[in-house]
């Protein structure tokens, strides 16, 4: 069995599979707030500039 500073093949996969779920969720949560960020930017521009 292949080890790479004390851990095995598999471990180092999980931990690859893992590392690449949590950047999934941080890239979804960063969308959900670069929206809401967008609609607060926009409702405030119509607050300060109504047409």
């Amino acid at each position: 069995m292949i080890k790479f500073k004390e851990k095995t093949r598999e471990e180092l996969i999980a931990g690859f599979k893992r590392a690449i779920e949590r950047k999934r969720e941080f890239e979804a949560q960063a969308q959900k707030e670069f929206a809401d960020m967008r609609k607060r930017g926009a409702a405030l521009k119509g607050a300060l500039y109504p047409p």
